[in-house]
């Protein structure tokens, strides 16, 4: 019984941090990469806002959203979330980037 147990409870600790694995992938634009760029060596850049939308937390309720940015780098496109909802489509942002991780980006507000 005891054995069962402690199986039980490996199995439940096993799924907390499977799902908790999870939510931190599902959600690494802003909790790692967002951070982690102050601590890279970064370029700046022009980027435009796209008509590609992230929804919010509660966007099915109140319409919230932002729009993505774009901005070309040596022939590749990179895209993200400005999580900025005054941006228009259109409206030319500065972005700062990785110069390793070009991927690993985010807007500059000035």
């Amino acid at each position: 019984m005891k054995n069962k147990q402690k199986l039980n409870k490996i199995q439940k600790i096993g799924f907390l941090i499977l799902i908790f694995t999870l939510i931190i992938y599902l959600n690494r634009n802003v909790l790692i990469y967002r951070n982690i760029i102050d601590y890279l060596e970064t370029k700046k850049v022009n980027a435009k806002i796209i008509d590609k939308k992230e929804r919010g937390r509660g966007s099915h309720m109140f319409e919230f959203y932002s729009y993505y940015y774009e901005f070309n780098l040596n022939g590749k496109t990179y895209q993200k979330p400005s999580y900025n909802k005054k941006y228009k489509i259109g409206d030319s942002i500065k972005v700062i980037y990785s110069t390793q991780f070009p991927f690993i980006n985010k807007s500059v507000f000035e």
